[in-house]
């Protein structure tokens, strides 16, 4: 009988042997497919109700009538986002779960099955490629009916380049020789550590030269570079010129980088240089900073630098053609460094961290410096918070129970202290606590309110390569915990990379333009250089095995961020630009962002309405100032600009017109300055092009419009043609003042 019994049951050693072939790599191509599947239908079935859920109700927004033309209900966005989020996660998970509970699997199937994973994986990526190149933007993205643009990212000769480099690498790893050779030069010394961080150092400068501009320079960049610049350069103003950030000013791009700033232009002057040097030196120091990471996970200066170069190409891959006069996410300050530069800072002290094995207090003081990152900017700033709680536990050397509640004490203690350090601020400086609805003021509006957002162009394209990239970052860092890596630097910096990226392509997902996608390009370069790290260090460990598939995918991705080095800007042509200032048609149209020195510009901001509807020239009065250099005009000219914005462009619905209205009435002011623009109607005549809406919800309120015959009710008809006006920027300057309140307190 027993021999019946053992010949109907299989072997101990057969069984075993199914066990001990499962390692953590395999059980994650296993669990692949099956997680692809389940992610995908929770994407399709669950996002939409979802999105009604989490996403508050647009009723909430009474937008002005030109942002609410430019507004896209993204619930449906929203929700199946946050599907797509939880798919590495359950990727992680049930990795994890086979490894502890392994299936009964023939070698056979499972050599199958992760072969499957392997050929689906890089099939989807195809299938991006294809379609990326047929994808075509129409009037919703280009606002402008019968307009279509193509967005290829990277051309055919890029692609043809990444495909040689990815083979150079692969068959380069291949010999001993070249390896033996490598291996020397590698090696870590005092002088080549000391060597790698001064040409990184260069190379950051270099690469940052086409962002610094002087007023006389900015006069000549393009246009969206000028534009987009008015409003970090005027958040900082805001600050100079006595608003505080969280209490009585709404910033869009960054809440406590302007009081930086501001400290900046205070002592070295208050100069468009002085202003770009600063945002480029915070720029630089957040890319060294990643620098930094990349050195203490390769543990070699020399592999961080390789690693680090395409990485910083990429960063500030070129929007349209890479000229001298050239437009990036280097020269846009909302992403470099007001978003970046938190994230990646804290990535330093995360990798730091994790190398040292820091103790209670470390994690404190790290989830402490996580908390300033998220009230700094919400959208980068949660995905930077996620990223590091990620990064500590899956490079930690224990993962029990106990190590997890401490993880969350101190994740909890940390916050709490951000947000003490913060009220210390805003009490020291204002008086007053900071206001958490200006925290998320503008996420909600954009996020929630649908404001300026445009839907995904499709489930594929380079949007869905990149999010592989990220799932590939977090599948890696989760087999290397499983088996207990060494490296746990590497391991930790793998899980933040992936869900950082994860959490800051929330800007992509929500205004999915096609140039909004190189907002991502630096986090994916973060995660292709770890991985590529990842699979060099393999195939030098086994030589004479084939690459897979799934390597060579991560090596033409690494190919793609070397061929952007050839974008490099070239320092002398940057300093000639910078000097030479503006010339030819822009000399004509040069609108430098320093005040003008004009006389009657003075006058016009720093004249407020007295009790018997005259002007007179106060110093230190409150006005509200819209022009989008509002807040630089005011410190110009003595004024108080308490407009909690900056500028109209900045203002999308009625409830922000009413609380300019209310800081104006709270200040003891009554006297609004706005920017209109004229059109040339069918008739001859010129008419307002702002937004009138702003205009009216002022009449409504008790405003009445400047005129030289005096104060007369608004009438929408007429608009502003009766105006006094002052010529500003294109356009003119106008004034509305509060005949509810004529007397200002300024004059008392």
């Amino acid at each position: 009988m027993s021999r019946v019994r053992t010949a109907e049951r299989p072997r101990p050693e057969h069984a075993a042997s199914l066990v001990s072939s499962l390692s953590p790599a395999t059980a994650a191509w296993l669990c692949a497919i099956p997680c692809a599947i389940v992610t995908a239908l929770a994407i399709l079935v669950l996002g939409p109700p979802l999105g009604d859920l989490v996403t508050p109700s647009r009723a909430a927004f009474d937008f002005l009538p030109t942002s609410a033309a430019g507004s896209f209900d993204t619930s449906t966005e929203t929700g199946r986002y946050l599907c797509a989020l939880a798919g590495p996660l359950l990727l992680s998970a049930a990795t994890g779960q086979l490894m502890r509970r392994p299936l009964r699997l023939s070698p056979r199937l499972v050599e199958v099955g992760v072969l499957a994973g392997q050929l689906a994986t890089i099939g989807l990526l195809a299938a991006c490629l294809v379609v990326q190149y047929r994808t075509t933007y129409g009037p919703v993205y280009t606002r402008v009916e019968g307009a279509v643009i193509r967005e290829r990212y990277f051309n055919p000769a890029t692609l043809v380049a990444a495909a040689a480099v990815a083979a150079a690498l692969a068959l380069g790893v291949r010999s001993a020789a070249l390896r033996e050779r490598t291996a020397s030069l590698l090696r870590e010394s005092s002088s080549r550590r000391w060597g790698a961080l001064a040409a990184a150092t260069v190379l950051t400068v270099v690469w940052l030269l086409h962002a610094v501009n002087s007023d006389t320079s900015i006069a000549s960049v393009l246009w969206p570079v000028r534009y987009h610049l008015e409003f970090t350069y005027d958040e900082a103003f805001a600050v100079v010129n006595g608003r505080t950030p969280l209490v009585d000013f709404s910033a869009q791009y960054s809440s406590l980088w302007p009081f930086l700033t501001a400290l900046v232009l205070g002592v070295f002057g208050k100069t468009l240089l002085v202003f770009t040097i600063a945002m480029c030196t915070l720029t630089s120091l957040a890319l060294l900073a990643v620098y930094g990471v990349l050195r203490r996970a390769t543990r070699s200066s020399i592999t961080a630098l390789l690693l680090y170069v395409p990485l910083l190409a990429t960063s500030f891959f070129a929007i349209g053609e890479a000229s001298v006069n050239r437009g990036t996410f280097g020269n846009y300050f909302g992403i470099f460094p007001l978003r970046y530069a938190g994230p990646y800072l804290l990535a330093w002290l995360v990798a730091r961290h994790v190398e040292r094995r820091s103790r209670r207090i470390g994690a404190w003081l790290l989830f402490t410096a996580a908390g300033l990152v998220l009230i700094n900017n919400v959208d980068f700033g949660i995905a930077a918070l996620g990223a590091t709680a990620a990064a500590c536990v899956w490079g930690a050397p224990q993962r029990d129970r106990r190590a997890l509640l401490e993880l969350l004490g101190a994740l909890v203690a940390g916050l709490a202290t951000a947000i003490a350090l913060v009220a210390a601020l805003t009490l020291i400086r204002a008086g007053e606590l900071p206001q958490p609805a200006r925290v998320v003021e503008y996420a909600r509006i954009y996020g929630s309110g649908g404001y300026a957002m445009v839907p995904l162009p499709g489930p594929l394209g380079l949007h869905l390569a990149i999010y592989l990239t990220y799932v590939a970052a977090i599948g890696v860092a989760t087999v290397r915990a499983l088996r207990g890596a060494q490296n746990r630097v590497l391991t930790g910096m793998l899980a933040w990379a992936g869900v950082f990226g994860l959490g800051a392509a929330s800007y992509y997902v929500g205004r999915s333009q096609p140039e909004a996608l190189r907002t991502t390009f630096s986090a994916w370069a973060l995660a292709l250089a770890l991985l590529t790290y990842v699979v060099l260090r393999q195939l030098a460990r086994e030589p004479r095995r084939r690459p897979s598939v799934a390597q060579l995918a991560v090596l033409l991705g690494f190919g793609v961020a070397v061929c952007s080095v050839v974008q490099i800007p070239l320092p002398w042509s940057q300093l000639n630009r910078i000097e030479a200032g503006p010339t030819g048609s822009a000399a004509a149209d040069s609108r430098p962002l320093a005040a003008p020195a004009d006389p009657r510009m003075r006058d016009f901001v720093a004249a407020i309405a007295d009790g018997r509807a005259r002007f007179v020239v106060v110093r230190g009065a409150p006005v509200a100032v819209l022009a989008t250099l509002g807040h630089r005009l005011a410190d110009a000219y003595g004024v108080r600009n308490v407009a909690p914005y900056t500028g109209v462009d900045s203002l999308h619905t009625t409830q922000q017109v009413d609380a300019v209205i209310a800081a104006l009435r709270n200040a003891g002011g009554n006297t609004v300055v706005l920017p209109a623009t004229f059109d040339q109607a069918g008739d001859g005549s010129a008419v307002v092009s702002t937004d009138s809406a702003i205009f009216e919800t002022l009449g409504r309120r008790g405003f009445a419009l400047v005129t030289p015959h005096g104060l007369e009710p608004y009438d929408a008809q007429r608009g502003v043609k009766d105006a006094t006006t002052l010529p500003w920027r294109g356009g003119a300057l106008v004034k509305f003042v509060d005949t509810h309140h004529l007397h200002p307190r300024a004059l008392g």
